[in-house]
């Protein structure tokens, strides 16, 4: 028969002290998951149509929402990143869209970078093809942006595949940050954004939203976000909301997949 053996006091007063060492990590770790997200957009500017509106179509999408396709950048219509390829997210409505369509260019040259199908959630409503979502779009890795360079990017519904100008289009500006913009930077927060790989996930919010990063946060956030929604969730909808999309900031986050059309399809 097993003999189990007491623990005496000094042992349970040890272990309670472990305990309380523990408790109060995880409050300490808590305590540093920001209540708000204080995004300042850098001051640069591109015309473009964020937002689509939903009654755009009376077909093609449902026109019952508060919101139609939209493109989830600051209010400037520039997001910036760090990264050679970033990840862009925008918002569709349920609709009954033949399907989407990514496009990248060059905004100098006007140059066709990338084109691609997306796909979308299947719909839970009744008559609808697609239900309303935010899509997560995530470049390939073929695809690489210049420092400094603006880049256009477009998400459309293509409602009629016969008849183009029946698409629901919004556009919005991705930019790499190149040097002359990280010099703007404080010091502080260029000192923390140099030691970004050093720093804890949650930690990176608060840097990059300090640096005015806005598809990197984004892309931390929405990690964060699908792992701990309930933490996270709030954050999100918060940020959302300070540039104007609001109405959007519940969607559901739903990750596409990218299937690039040849160059031949696009130009016949």
């Amino acid at each position: 028969m097993a003999r189990f053996i007491p623990i005496s006091t000094s042992v349970k007063g040890f272990a309670g002290l472990l305990g309380l060492v523990g408790l109060c990590a995880t409050l300490s770790a808590q305590a540093q998951i920001p209540t708000e997200l204080s995004f300042q957009p850098p001051p640069v500017g591109s015309p473009g149509n964020r937002e689509a509106g939903s009654g755009r179509s009376d077909t093609c999408a449902d026109l019952t929402e508060q919101a139609g396709l939209t493109a989830i950048v600051p209010e400037t219509n520039v997001g910036l990143t760090t990264q050679a390829t970033p990840q862009l997210f925008a918002y569709v409505p349920t609709n009954n869209a033949a399907f989407a369509e990514l496009r990248l260019l060059k905004e100098t040259t006007g140059e066709d970078v990338y084109v691609s199908q997306v796909s979308m959630p299947a719909a839970t409503t009744p008559g609808f093809a697609h239900q309303a979502s935010t899509l997560s779009l995530t470049l390939p890795a073929t695809v690489v942006l210049e420092p400094g360079e603006n880049y256009l990017w477009a998400l459309m519904l293509v409602c009629n595949p016969a008849n183009r100008a029946e698409d629901i289009v919004v556009t919005a500006v991705v930019q790499r940050a190149d040097e002359a913009y990280l010099n703007t930077l404080s010091a502080e927060v260029s000192n923390q954004l140099r030691g970004l790989n050093n720093a804890s996930e949650v930690e990176k919010l608060t840097i990059l939203s300090s640096a005015g990063l806005w598809q990197d946060l984004l892309t931390q956030l929405s990690t964060l976000t699908a792992a701990d929604p309930t933490t996270y969730d709030p954050l999100w909808g918060d940020l959302l909301t300070d540039q104007g999309l609001g109405a959007i900031a519940s969607a559901p986050v739903y990750e596409s997949s990218l299937t690039e059309i040849s160059s031949s399809a696009i130009n016949p």
